[in-house]
């Protein structure tokens, strides 16, 4: 703390945080709470804090929450803007926009960013007051003397805050009738060094096809370029090899850049995950204890419809909402995150309903998608995509 502290920082110097989880939303909660004056605990159950290696996009909302975090997206996180985004079938564009468009009030840029690139600026910023707890698995929640912790220890807190995913063993305490849904489908990602990936554009593309299968492709700029691909089905037991071999066959006849850059890729560089998400989303985000409370953050409050790509930017918008929550009340905790689920419910419904609109249509069988793309209008596209990337930090 510095002597120009604020009365509501001195408020909260004294006031102990358990953040459970180092993902995205996890680190931002934690930047947020170390800024405020509280004393972290960070448990993750990995042992050592890393990002992952896949591509992601940080929509305009997501990149004015790292902004508000004092994390430049293209600086300090090496993204790169995005110029054009375009969704297409096998044969045409269906809907093209620039990205400018998303960021119209302030000229904030959407971007593609490296996963582990946004986690180690994340890192960097983790203030003396974080302490960092790897290899915690969180077992035990005590929601009466409010506390977290694994077989060996335990944290008392004044605030819990579960960011631990989309399988969230927490998100029960709070919203039991907000299971995590299968969504049918897998999606394989490939990363592609610079030195090797396929000639590119500052675009975000992505290509709708028959039997529910899409494919979608980014610049990293410096990094290289990303790839996403989502087919019907669970996860597959082959081998790296055998899976390159299958996206090959899946996507043998689509149209260019997509085979160059599944050729570009090598079958080390593929990574599986099975597609989930959350509904329906809770009716609330927290759990009053005493004087303090628990909440559920990221993924672990609304893992959405991953179709529209909005977790990356949701779980920093969360992380960035909580620290004006706790400034707004400084005295009281419960207070402070009643004012969080009045701020966030409404956005996060509107994304979760949207997203999962948008997967029920992506999910029609053959035919079905492509009919839709072409009779939807271009203008409804664009002013979709500016609803979803018009959240600003509440002030």
């Amino acid at each position: 703390m510095t002597d120009t502290a604020s009365p509501g920082q001195v408020q909260m110097q004294n006031r102990r945080a358990v953040v459970v989880g180092a993902g995205v939303a996890g680190l931002a909660s934690a930047i947020v709470l170390s800024k405020l004056g509280w004393r972290v605990a960070l448990l993750e159950r990995r042992e050592r804090l890393k990002g992952d290696d896949l591509g992601m996009i940080l929509w305009a909302s997501g990149v004015r929450a790292l902004r508000a975090l004092g994390v430049d997206a293209t600086l300090d996180a090496a993204g790169t803007p995005v110029e054009r985004f375009e969704i297409r079938n096998e044969d045409r564009v269906s809907s093209s926009f620039a990205g400018a468009m998303l960021g119209a009030d302030d000229g904030t840029p959407s971007v593609m960013v490296h996963n582990a690139m946004l986690y180690e600026a994340l890192v960097s910023r983790l203030g003396d007051s974080v302490e960092v707890h790897p290899a915690t698995q969180v077992d035990r929640i005590d929601m009466v003397d409010l506390a977290a912790g694994d077989s060996n220890r335990r944290w008392d807190a004044d605030l819990i805050v579960a960011a631990d995913g989309i399988d969230s063993p927490t998100r029960p305490l709070i919203a039991p009738g907000s299971p995590t849904v299968d969504a049918g489908v897998v999606v394989f990602r490939g990363i592609i060094p610079a030195h090797r990936a396929p000639e590119r554009s500052a675009e975000a593309v992505e290509v709708y096809g028959p039997d529910r299968r899409r494919f979608g492709y980014g610049d990293l700029g410096h990094a290289g370029a990303c790839w996403w691909a989502t087919v019907p089905g669970g996860m597959r037991p082959e081998s790296p090899q055998i899976q390159h071999e299958l996206i090959n066959r899946w996507f043998a006849d689509w149209p260019a850049p997509v085979g160059k850059y599944i050729a570009a890729t090598r079958p080390s560089e593929l990574t599986q995950q099975s597609v989930r998400y959350v509904w329906p989303i809770p009716a609330r985000l927290h759990q009053p204890a005493g004087t303090g409370g628990l909440v559920l953050m990221g993924d672990a409050a609304h893992g959405v419809a991953p179709i529209l790509a909005q977790g990356g930017s949701l779980a920093l918008e969360d992380a960035v909402t909580l620290g004006w929550a706790l400034r707004r009340s400084p005295e009281s905790v419960p207070d402070a995150l009643a004012s969080y689920d009045r701020a966030r419910l409404p956005r996060l419904k509107r994304v979760a309903r949207l997203s999962r609109r948008v997967h029920t249509i992506a999910s029609g069988g053959r035919g079905v998608t492509r009919g839709l793309l072409r009779a939807v209008p271009d203008s409804w596209v664009q002013s979709q995509a500016a609803s979803l990337s018009d959240w600003q930090p509440p002030r």
